[in-house]
């Protein structure tokens, strides 16, 4: 009797455990599971197998100087469509999250595997499609291809994996080279976002934007932990060519600080950094 007691409390442990685990598997997301660690490797969580409905792109400059930092996009598109998450990697240049996507964390599978993206929750769909957006830093070795890895996730957000998909990006290869080059891809060429000026600054500074085509655009500043601080352009239309904005900290209250600000453009957008000194 002794021993059937103690076998239904270990069975009733398991159960508990495989319980818990289910309802906290969605909670933040893993590294370690992208291509670059193996082609059967993926968010296994969420379906043993890739699924072909889900498209996970990534979009970015396909050229960098060493040692450069760009604002790249992962984006999910397609299958449940409610939330989904990623697990982003490169084989030598470095990841960090960008202010404007608090979703994301950074993180190591262990010492010395190097760092990895992955999200800190499920983030929200917006129609059928997610994005995140996240920071390439080049590696300090120039002429050599470096490689950009991600999967992603689409789920229905509930607490089991039931009806869950995902699926690899395709692998992101980028130039490292020691000057600039021109026509890097469609997604530099089509806009450039210029250092403002003066940088520090207090309490105004000039943004400037460069746009190949007429494009509606969105302009927004960032503070260090990814809030809005102020919304300057919001999905108006500009014409091509130059463009400058004389952006007031004062008109918004702004305290010392660094700020972020960012153009979006169809899908697209770049980031800089400034410092307000009082």
């Amino acid at each position: 009797m002794k021993l059937r007691n103690i076998i239904a409390a270990l069975i009733t442990i398991a159960f508990l455990s495989v319980l818990y685990s289910n309802l906290m598997a969605f909670k933040d997301g893993i590294v370690g599971f992208t291509k670059k660690n193996g082609e059967a490797i993926g968010c296994v969580c969420h379906g043993l197998e890739p699924n072909d409905t889900v498209s996970v792109r990534i979009t970015g400059p396909s050229s960098l100087r060493i040692n450069d930092t760009a604002t790249y996009v992962l984006s999910v598109a397609n299958g449940p469509a409610v939330s989904g998450g990623c697990d982003i990697a490169t084989s030598l240049g470095d990841l960090t999250a960008s202010p404007i996507d608090t979703f994301l964390r950074r993180a190591e599978q262990f010492p010395g595997a190097g760092f990895e993206l992955t999200h800190k929750e499920p983030k929200l769909f917006t129609g059928d499609t997610l994005k995140f957006y996240f920071r390439y830093i080049a590696p300090s070795t120039p002429n050599v291809v470096d490689t950009i890895f991600a999967n992603g996730n689409s789920t229905n957000n509930d607490v089991s994996s039931d009806n869950d998909s995902w699926n690899f990006a395709e692998n992101f290869l980028v130039n490292i080279t020691l000057t600039d080059i021109e026509n890097q891809n469609e997604f530099v060429d089509d806009f450039t976002l210029g250092q403002n000026y003066p940088n520090p600054f207090n309490p105004a500074t000039n943004i400037t934007f460069t746009l190949a085509r007429p494009e509606e655009v969105s302009l927004r500043v960032y503070d260090a932990v990814g809030r809005t601080a102020a919304t300057l352009i919001s999905g108006d239309l500009y014409a091509s060519g130059r463009h400058e904005f004389l952006f007031n900290a004062g008109t918004y209250g702004l305290n010392s600080g660094v700020y972020f600000y960012e153009l979006r453009t169809n899908g697209r957008s770049e980031v800089r950094k400034m410092l307000l000194v009082k």
